[in-house]
């Protein structure tokens, strides 16, 4: 009963990645276009400065609430095979590697920002250097999304809505890592998009785990 209670509440962990996420990416506005000019780059970092600091301190608040989230996850998915966790260890290694990259390029952000007027070069260079770390991110979320799907797919762990969204969402991110070799702005949209169904995907599953926790409680 103690573990059920504490994976439920572990569960929230989801919501709070999800409102602290999608609040700290969309805070700063919509970021400026590699085809933009360097000084308007510059503008971009110097306007929104503040709402880009928040947007970091949000995203470190979010991989907190991620990672007790993947606490609970663990668990059903260590159930799911029998103890002998195979797809869970690929799902938790996946998933940790991915919130490291989506920081690291938030971090670089955030430095440009708080630097911007001490930078002896482009600024574009950042942007890009982020976006590249972001869309790198995505082949981790590919490998957790294939991983917790595959598994829900075998043993009916989650309901199956959630499986095939979460087969959806990581095509489309793998798709969207193409911005690790391009400038593209269709990749960062593409990539933002898949972001925003994932936050559905974790929401869904977080409802799920709370309910089921709190059935056998």
């Amino acid at each position: 009963m103690e573990e059920t209670k504490w994976e439920r509440y572990a569960a929230l962990g989801g919501f709070v990645f999800v409102v602290c996420n999608v609040i700290g990416s969309l805070l700063p506005g919509g970021p400026p276009s590699t085809d933009d000019s360097s000084v308007k780059v510059a503008s971009y970092f110097k306007d929104h400065a503040g709402a880009i600091k928040i947007g970091q301190l949000l995203g470190g608040l979010a991989t907190i609430g991620l990672l007790w989230w993947l606490g609970s996850l663990w668990r059903m998915m260590c159930r799911a095979e029998n103890e002998r966790p195979r797809l869970a260890v690929v799902a938790a290694v996946s998933l940790g590697m991915g919130g490291v990259m989506a920081l690291l390029g938030g971090a670089v952000t955030t430095t440009t920002a708080l630097r911007i007027d001490d930078l002896a070069v482009d600024p574009k260079f950042f942007l890009i250097l982020s976006n590249v770390m972001l869309a790198s991110a995505g082949f981790f979320v590919v490998a957790f999304l294939g991983a917790v799907s595959a598994l829900s797919y075998k043993t009916k762990m989650l309901p199956a809505w959630t499986t095939y969204l979460g087969w959806l969402v990581a095509a489309l991110f793998l798709v969207a890592t193409g911005g690790v070799a391009s400038e593209s702005n269709a990749f960062g949209f593409l990539g933002l998009g898949s972001f925003l169904l994932w936050c559905v995907w974790i929401v869904g599953v977080s409802s799920f785990m709370w309910k089921g926790s709190a059935t056998t409680s």
